[in-house]
């Protein structure tokens, strides 16, 4: 008897201690990484992860701290076609490094170009190329 009293008390004495989860807060980002002539473009949403494969067609790299364009890369992916980015040169103290925009194209609105669902977003180059 003592032994289900027991019991009992620690039961009701844990279900207080449980507290509902909190929910987490999702990552969110847009990535170009390029890496020798292959790209891939990464869009995280809601901690969702997809991507679009491409060939990197162009890349230009600026080394004049003046230009506003630091870097060009042009590339050619199977379901939203040719697109350029235009790396856009950012003061260190602003925080930025690198940020992107993005030309737009007639099949960037296309159901299988997941690029055309980023375009209002913020995109980091990631540039491992040799």
């Amino acid at each position: 008897m003592h032994q289900i009293l027991m019991t009992i008390v620690l039961l009701v004495t844990l279900t207080g201690c449980v507290q509902p989860q909190v929910e987490q807060p999702k990552v969110n980002a847009n990535y170009l990484v390029i890496e020798d002539n292959q790209a891939w473009a990464v869009l995280v949403s809601d901690g969702k992860r997809v991507e679009e494969h491409g060939v990197v067609v162009d890349a230009i790299k600026l080394a004049s701290n003046d230009a506003p364009v630091a870097a060009s890369y042009v590339i050619d992916t199977p379901n939203c076609g040719k697109l350029q980015w235009l790396v856009e040169r950012q003061d260190a103290a602003d925080g930025v490094t690198t940020r992107m925009t993005l030309h737009d194209n007639k099949q960037l609105g296309a159901s299988n170009c997941v690029i055309g669902e980023g375009l209002t977003r913020i995109w980091t180059v990631l540039d491992y190329s040799s």
